[in-house]
């Protein structure tokens, strides 16, 4: 790009003289490139947020993994869980080239929890509700459920096979009762007597109550000792499954594929991108769906930028005509057209970066737009500006304004001179 081709392009991007007509199409069309890609920042980053907010919930009360033994009890997880925590998994791609710069290239295990799953009723005088019931030990507990938010009492009270049950807060209400009240559990294997079957019931006092802020697991979920839910579940000494905390809960699809090789059957592995893939599937696509979309208002504006050429076009065909007549080849005067367009798109796509820049950081520390919290489980909307999403936005606004150029510095290439200068 020559520098008078430069210079030329931006008098007639800056020019006074232009019509008010072509200057207002101009206007609205880098206005209308600064609006579309300033809305496409700040809904790809408060769709980015809630996506994280759900993501860090939902591992926050769920494991990475989960390792489970198929056929048979699971009665060796002490030394599988050994062979975990021994394990270290070197990060690969770019990310992996980015922590280990920083000293953090290696995935390896923080936590595992040995778990029983149970399935029954919760009765007490206030009502009834299924649950589930897992038993877990306490202080291991504490450190794999870190997104768990305890309104009353402690997972350490989880230590003894006492009966004990920590519930959901919305489970608790639904039953009516409170820390210090007792639940009867209702298991469904009981046992066949001469007046019908009589299903096993167990007498729990309710130590506890906590919150994940997320309604499947706050009304239907219940925590108990490991030593009481294996007596309960007829495990003797083993365990449903264990769960495992990572270090990266990005990475552990990585670690998953590793523990998978080293375990071998009869063990199975899943991390929990694979455990929640329909979910985050349909996040994913909903965030794509959502860029196209809002990609028309740029494409509107795309089409002002046309406009403003072609109207420019038409008043600079002296001028053009000139040019040409000095020895200004067609392809200069096909990059100086693109320029002037180029330059209002990139105009209008530092407005709207700056602008949604600036958006996504008063939404992310005022509480501008207030959220019902029992519904969404924030007060306010969650942000997350990611750069390679808004490079790539940026990028795509760019794309369009330069694809709108070709047409008419074509058609500005193409002016005879001679008959331009001859008929005015």
């Amino acid at each position: 790009m020559k520098r008078f081709e430069w210079f030329i392009a931006w008098r007639y991007l800056l020019s006074r003289k232009r019509h008010r007509f072509t200057s207002f199409i101009s206007v609205m069309a880098m206005v209308g490139v600064a609006i579309g890609v300033c809305a496409l920042i700040v809904v790809i980053a408060v769709m980015a947020g809630f996506q994280k907010e759900l993501r860090d919930r939902l591992i926050g009360i769920n494991s990475h993994l989960i390792v489970e033994r198929l056929g048979g009890d699971f009665i060796e997880y002490r030394s599988v869980a050994e062979k975990i925590l021994s394990l270290r998994v070197k990060k690969k791609g770019l990310s992996g080239l980015l922590a280990r710069l920083k000293g953090e290239g290696e995935v390896r295990a923080v936590a595992v929890l040995p778990c029983v799953n149970l399935q029954g009723l919760l009765s007490s005088g206030g009502g009834q509700a299924g649950v589930v019931i897992r038993g877990v030990p306490g202080k291991e507990a504490q450190r794999v459920f870190s997104g768990l938010k305890m309104r009353a009492g402690s997972l350490l009270d989880l230590e003894d096979a006492v009966p004990r049950i920590i519930l959901g807060w919305r489970l608790a209400r639904s039953l009516g009762v409170g820390v210090g009240d007792r639940v009867r559990l209702i298991l469904p294997d009981g046992r066949s007597t001469p007046f019908g079957f009589l299903p096993r019931i167990k007498t729990l006092e309710v130590v506890g109550l906590f919150e994940t802020g997320l309604y499947e697991f706050d009304a239907n979920l219940g925590f108990v000792p490991l030593g009481l839910a294996q007596h309960l579940a007829g495990l003797k000494q083993g365990v449903s499954y264990l769960e495992v905390r990572l270090n990266d809960p990005l990475a552990a699809s990585e670690f998953a594929k590793v523990l998978a090789e080293k375990l071998g059957f009869p063990y199975w592995v899943v991390d929990w991108h694979r455990m929640n893939a329909n979910l985050f599937s349909a996040l994913k696509l909903e965030k794509a769906a959502m860029f196209i979309i809002l990609t028309l208002i740029i494409l509107v504006a795309a089409f002002n930028i046309v406009a403003a050429l072609i109207m420019l076009v038409g008043e600079k065909r002296a001028d053009i005509a000139v040019l040409k007549s000095m020895g200004v080849c067609d392809r200069s005067i096909l990059r100086i057209f693109m320029l002037t367009g180029f330059l209002l798109g990139l105009a209008g796509t530092v407005l709207g970066v700056s602008g949604g820049l600036l958006l996504c950081l008063l939404v992310s520390r005022y509480p501008i737009v207030k959220l019902p919290s029992d519904i969404y489980y924030v007060d306010r909307l969650p942000v997350l500006v990611e750069p390679l999403d808004v490079t790539i936005i940026a990028l795509s606004a760019l794309l369009l304004a330069l694809l709108a150029t070709i047409y008419p510095a074509r058609q500005a290439a193409k002016l005879p001179p001679a008959e331009v200068l001859r008929y005015g």
